[in-house]
């Protein structure tokens, strides 16, 4: 038996495998959060519990405006920082009363949107949106979310949009989105005239190729390169199975919800075999079935290794921290063994940035003690309550034949290189907010003594918290002379005056936004990330700080 898995649902590999993620930037928090009591603003609607519901009503609308101005538009090349993307992205997608003098202002609500589209991605601006009030009210509000929609492949959304919108509808890109949902629901005559309309309004030649396309039932045009998301929609509708590339210059959010398309895979049902077959796959097809792997609950010794696959992959390709939040969850049941133990210090870090800290623990004390140890009056090994004991009973969740080939004792144990564990227990120290003491002393010299640029950037956004740092970290935010950059452009300590007035004035969302682009702008350099991390303790966002320098942690060590 064989079994075909798409890469925009690498989940149906096995029975019993959980929904992976379309997109593993998309956030896996603690739920979504709605606030949704009568005539609620738009901003009133999140998908993040990052910052209180005070984010957006402690600013004014003139300040907020030109702060989202600034940032990184849908139709841009997007954030350079993933670090300072996330950031903003947890900002950008939080809930609360709008900005002062902004009540029911749908243009500075589309701001926001789009530049959330830009920093989050497709999948989280459309559950966003998909959850504002009054959408039909706002012709940019709707663009948004019908082309994150049309993007994501969630046609009867973006053409439900495009029917309930009351203003604008004479728009081109209205007339051509209502031309493609009236050919997807078999009106090819409408479809045709609602595109002749479009064309004399404003001529689309992409488009106009991919809809007759459809139309006729010919094949995707060999030069189609979306820079839409109607026209990725279009295309996918063309041709199902096809893996999509959208035009140099179109926007990362599209290029990415581009990555969802591709033709079927065909992996076997054994576990085992089919990781052999993933092994030899490409890219978005390789990150899909290492993923479904991942999340099976037949072999969780297979789901470890595509696992710790997928986060190395991950990591050489600078995006560890959204596919370690995206399958950080898989750790608490992967077994511990000598063979899962290679890939503990990946473990450990998964587990603390999906907020797992006794799974981080547990994996950390099992990297320095070896693995759980069988005992002769256990044939199914280890005590209950943890991951990889073997016991039906434990956290794992796992059967007791899981580990019943676990021989009677353990060789002598070799611990990871101390780097390691240093580097680990500085990370779990970060999240548990342990940042003071002797033990911790230690430990923050041990990984500064290298003196590297991202180590003392990692002490310096400590220092912002007020912890006592070396020397060497001081030093390192001295002036340095700065080398011809592009004209105009900002230093990331030119941001801090503004995030230190806005964080005194109770402005968590301008505070956290304006740490964004100071990341942005400076990199994860000792003045970035310590400007960074102080306006945020000033503001009382402590604990979006930690997770600043935690993420930086967690990319440096991979």
């Amino acid at each position: 038996m064989r079994s075909m898995i798409r890469p925009a649902l690498a989940a149906v590999l096995l029975a019993g495998a959980p929904a992976a993620l379309a997109q593993e930037g998309a956030s896996r928090g603690p739920g979504i959060e709605v606030r949704e009591l009568g005539m609620v603003d738009p901003f009133q609607v999140g998908t993040s519990q990052a910052l209180s519901d005070q984010a957006w009503v402690s600013g004014d609308a003139g300040t907020t405006r030109a702060l989202l101005n600034a940032l990184p538009a849908a139709d841009s090349q997007g954030w350079q920082s993933g670090l300072a993307s996330r950031l903003a992205a947890r900002a950008l997608l939080s809930a609360g009363p709008p900005p002062r003098g902004a009540d029911n202002s749908f243009a500075l609500a589309a701001i926001r949107a789009d530049r959330a589209l830009a920093a989050a991605g497709a999948r989280e601006a459309f559950a966003l949106l998909e959850r504002t009030p009054r959408l039909s009210q706002s012709a940019a509000l709707s663009r948004i979310h019908a082309e994150a929609a049309f993007a994501l492949g969630e046609t009867t959304a973006a053409c439900r949009t495009a029917d309930q919108l009351l203003q604008g509808r004479d728009q081109a890109y209205w007339l051509r989105a209502r031309a493609v949902c009236s050919a997807l629901g078999g009106n090819t005559a409408a479809a045709e005239l609602t595109a002749e309309l479009a064309r004399s309004v404003e001529d689309a030649p992409a488009f106009d190729a991919l809809l007759d396309a459809y139309t006729l039932n010919r094949d995707l045009p060999g030069d189609a390169r979306p820079t839409t998301g109607i026209e990725l929609a279009l295309a996918h509708e063309v041709a199902p199975q096809a893996s999509l590339q959208v035009a140099e210059g179109a926007p990362l959010w599209l290029a990415e919800a581009a990555q969802s398309y591709g033709p079927p895979i065909d992996l076997p049902q054994l576990p085992a075999d089919a990781l052999d077959v993933a092994r030899g796959l490409e890219g978005t097809e390789r990150n899909a079935a290492l993923g479904a792997l991942a999340g099976q609950d037949v072999d969780r010794g297979v789901a470890a290794e595509a696992l710790a696959l997928r986060l190395s992959e991950a990591a050489a390709n600078d995006r560890f921290v959204e596919v370690a939040r995206a399958y950080g969850n898989e750790v608490e049941t992967l077994p511990i063994t000598a063979e899962t133990l290679a890939w503990g210090k990946g473990f450990v870090l998964a587990a603390l940035l999906n907020g797992d800290l006794e799974t981080a623990r547990i994996w950390r004390e099992a990297l320095m003690d070896g693995p759980p140890r069988m005992r002769m009056d256990d044939p199914f090994g280890g005590a209950a309550g943890g991951p990889g004991t073997g016991s039906a009973s434990g956290a794992a969740g796992l059967v007791p034949p899981q580990n019943a080939g676990l021989p009677a004792y353990e060789p002598e144990w070799t611990r990871p290189p101390a780097e390691t564990m240093v580097v680990l227990d500085y990370a779990l120290a970060i999240a548990e907010d342990r940042l003071s003491g002797p033990g911790f002393e230690a430990i923050l010299a041990a990984r500064v003594e290298a003196g590297t640029p991202s180590r003392l950037a990692e002490a310096a956004g400590l220092a912002a918290l007020n912890v006592p740092v070396p020397a060497s970290v001081r030093a390192a935010l001295l002036p340095q002379p700065q080398e011809t950059g592009e004209p105009g452009a900002m230093p990331a300590t030119g941001f801090l005056p503004a995030g230190l007035m806005a964080a005194r004035m109770q402005a968590l969302a301008e505070t956290q936004l304006t740490a964004a682009r100071m990341v942005e702008a400076g990199g994860i350099t000792p003045a970035a990330l310590y400007g960074a991390a102080a306006i945020l303790e000033e503001a009382g966002l402590r604990r979006e700080a930690r997770r600043l320098v935690l993420e930086a942690v967690a990319e440096g060590a991979m």
